[in-house]
């Protein structure tokens, strides 16, 4: 699927609940949603390990792969 990339974040650090650490990159992207007229503000979460933070181009049109449980198995800028 193509999708416009309109922000991104880097997270990372410690649960303040569980202590557990966390490292992770969100994307957010206009797309479909049910029940929203036009597009809606969307978000995916992507592993700096395998999506460099610096590497993801805002504004940019990336072509996204999701598997059967809704998650990331490739996220790739799109070609002109």
């Amino acid at each position: 699927m193509k999708i416009k990339v309109v922000g991104k974040a880097h997270l990372q650090g410690t649960s303040k609940k569980t202590g557990n650490p966390y490292d992770f990159i969100q994307v957010h992207y206009l797309g479909r949603a049910p029940g929203v007229v036009g597009e809606a503000a969307l978000t995916l979460n992507l592993d700096p390990g395998n999506y460099p933070y610096d590497k993801i181009s805002v504004p940019g049109e990336y072509i996204v792969d999701f598997n059967g449980r809704g998650f990331v198995v490739n996220f790739a800028p799109a070609s002109k």
